[in-house]
């Protein structure tokens, strides 16, 4: 078997997740291509799209989001995703016994004495009748359980409802807390049959290849994939990775040269590239992993020759943006201003063109 270089993974991962080169792809395809986008911020969805699409506008995605091409909700490893409608009605089934458990573990105890069924059904009734907040969701449940945990209560009605996060919240320009909404009622039709695994790994593979069973599971929050895998191994091709595990990939997929360039890129805070993984070496090099402890979440980041290299931060007020640039280690000269066009390309982007641009770079640690 052939081993592949965290630097070789590294530029085969940037040209599947479209970030060796922006490309003219609408919107949906992207989406489609990528399974999703990480979307817990209202922002996350818009900057990893601007990161890979040649002309992306925030209206194109805004858009998709409006004539329900496109749905926020809760999927892979509990975590909010930008779907395709397809997408979210074959996933979101699969991944409901993890969803379940992911509940049942870090939830149930705080849920008081609350029926589950019950909790569920009420919250239906209310959601029925109009999209609501979290919060507003959790405060009137808490009216037929005073002893349970608002956020909980919630919670149960998320676990085991499809909610989705509908407009005018969760779009470009719009803050506050996200309305949520039943699927049936918001798209006018429940979840379809779950996407079959074999073809999920596949797809899997086509978006973050090379990649091992560890990867995916990772990616997804699904268990026991190794057989998945093994049942497909006679139509993919095998590496070993440096560490010596097990990769598996597409025949025909890219895997670029090692050397071919690769962009300055900055990513939100939740970046798919980033937490596709189980091993982020190809991606995340020991002293990025060092300086990049998670508290409630990972950090904004920026990419140099394809690795993580620094953090970085915008602070905006009135027609003033101030952005932040964190190296992890010294940049040259060159390295340097690479990185500033990029951010700054990236300040204009977030703030609509709007603001003068600032950017100071912080001292880098010791």
């Amino acid at each position: 078997m052939t081993t592949l270089s965290n630097r070789q993974l590294n530029r085969a991962t940037l040209a599947r997740q479209l970030l060796l080169q922006r490309t003219a792809m609408p919107v949906i395809d992207a989406v489609d291509l990528l399974i999703g986008l990480q979307a817990q911020t209202t922002n996350g969805p818009y900057q990893a799209l601007w990161n890979r699409l040649d002309g992306f506008t925030p209206a194109a995605l805004t858009a998709a989001i409006l004539d329900k091409s496109l749905l926020r909700a809760t999927t892979m490893r509990s975590t909010l995703h930008l779907h395709t409608t397809p997408d979210l009605l074959s996933i979101r089934p699969l991944v409901q016994p993890m969803l379940d458990r992911t509940f049942l573990s870090v939830a149930k105890s705080r849920a008081a004495s609350a029926d589950r069924p019950a909790v569920h059904a009420r919250g239906v009734t209310l959601l029925d009748q109009q999209p609501m907040t979290a919060g507003e969701l959790g405060k009137q449940l808490a009216q037929c359980w005073p002893g349970g945990d608002p956020l909980v209560l919630a919670q149960v009605v998320q676990c085991l409802e499809t909610l989705v996060q509908i407009p005018p919240t969760r779009i470009w320009g719009h803050g506050g807390a996200p309305l949520l909404s039943r699927l049936e009622n918001w798209l006018g039709r429940g979840l379809a049959e779950p996407i079959e695994l074999q073809h999920l790994t596949l797809r899997y593979l086509a978006a973050f290849g090379p990649a091992g069973v560890s990867d995916m599971q990772t990616w997804s929050g699904l268990t026991r994939l190794a057989p998945i895998f093994e049942s497909l191994r006679p139509q993919l091709q095998i590496f070993t990775a440096e560490d010596g595990r097990t990769l598996f990939d597409l025949p025909d997929a890219p895997r670029p040269d090692a050397d071919t360039p690769a962009p300055v890129r900055f990513l939100p805070e939740y970046e798919n590239v980033f937490l596709g993984y189980a091993d982020r070496l190809r991606i995340q090099p020991p002293e990025a992993k060092r300086q990049m402890p998670m508290v409630n979440g990972y950090p904004s980041t920026f990419t140099l020759d394809g690795f993580i290299a620094g953090k970085w931060s915008l602070s905006r007020k009135k027609d003033m943006a101030r952005l932040t640039i964190a190296p992890f280690t010294p940049l040259g000269k060159a390295d340097r201003a690479a990185v500033e066009q990029e951010g700054h390309a990236m300040a204009h982007f977030l703030t609509d063109g709007k603001a003068s641009i600032e950017t100071e770079f912080a001292p880098v640690p010791d």
